[in-house]
């Protein structure tokens, strides 16, 4: 069953169905659209970069409750700063981070109110792809994976395998949980190191946590119930904000004590389409 609906940056959330009595009548562009840059050969072109650019989302909304419900659905848009669109088919939900663009109010009969509401959408549409990684100070790290959908991930001493299945590089989530001495996280292709993490840090008991959307980029830790910032305790010799090419890794993650610690990596997969 389709389920559409918005929330905004403290999380209220406005559906479009029976709780608001405002119910979606069509949808247009949720296609895939790409802006290309070529080279221009003698008698033929060459494809030279690949882009999704910004595009927007119309919607045709019944407002059952005329007015009433139309000047609801004003308010919350008046409320919010920052909108994300969630959008579920019956087997998975993706969201997008859109603006709002524009709505028209064309009154029914039955005092019911017709709207086109018009969205930009600023970003890939977007899901998250959940690993866990529990180091034991008993030895033989423990690998917990969850993911939406579920999938199973083989793992063995503090390294896991992970996947990225989207169409662009996506941006990681780290979130590290417990005692920690220098703690390190590093991707790896094969053999190689290809982007690394390193947090010059100490703590017998905290939660550190980096997300490196570009949108939203921070490092911070909480210890003792203080939160502080902790950009400048980073090792600038790594990259420390992570992001996984598309394709399959493995992920390395050594708190650097023997100590019971974890580390929760979320993958923010993008599509251009939904």
């Amino acid at each position: 069953m389709r389920q559409i609906y918005l929330v905004n940056e403290s999380g209220t959330t406005y559906f479009f169905d029976h709780r608001t009595s405002a119910l979606i009548s069509s949808i247009g562009n949720l296609g895939v659209e790409r802006e290309n840059t070529y080279l221009e050969f003698t008698d033929r072109y060459r494809l030279a970069e690949s882009r999704n650019p910004m595009s927007q989302l119309d919607f045709g909304v019944v407002f059952l409750k005329g007015y009433e419900g139309y000047s609801k659905f004003l308010k919350f848009l008046r409320e919010s700063s920052e909108l994300r669109l969630f959008y579920g088919n019956g087997s998975e939900t993706k969201h997008a981070y859109v603006a709002f663009r524009s709505i028209t109010k064309t009154e029914l009969e039955g005092k019911a109110i017709q709207s086109t509401l018009s969205l930009d959408k600023l970003s890939l549409w977007l899901t998250r792809v959940t690993y866990k990684i529990a180091a034991s100070s008993t030895g033989g790290g423990k690998v917990f994976p969850f993911a939406y959908p579920f999938e199973y991930s083989p793992s063995y001493d503090g390294e896991i395998a992970i996947a990225n299945r989207g169409e662009a590089a996506a941006p990681l989530s780290v979130v590290i949980t417990g005692a920690v001495s220098n703690p390190r996280v590093e991707i790896l292709d094969g053999e190689d190191v290809v982007s690394s993490l390193r947090l010059l840090v100490k703590s017998s008991d905290c939660v550190i946590e980096v997300n490196s959307d570009e949108s939203d980029q921070y490092m911070r830790m909480t210890e003792g119930g203080v939160t502080r910032n902790i950009y400048q305790e980073q090792d600038f010799s790594c990259d420390n904000f992570l992001f996984l090419e598309r394709g399959e890794r493995r992920v390395r993650f050594t708190p650097g004590v023997s100590a019971d610690s974890s580390c929760t990596i979320q993958v923010i997969e993008g599509y251009g389409g939904n």
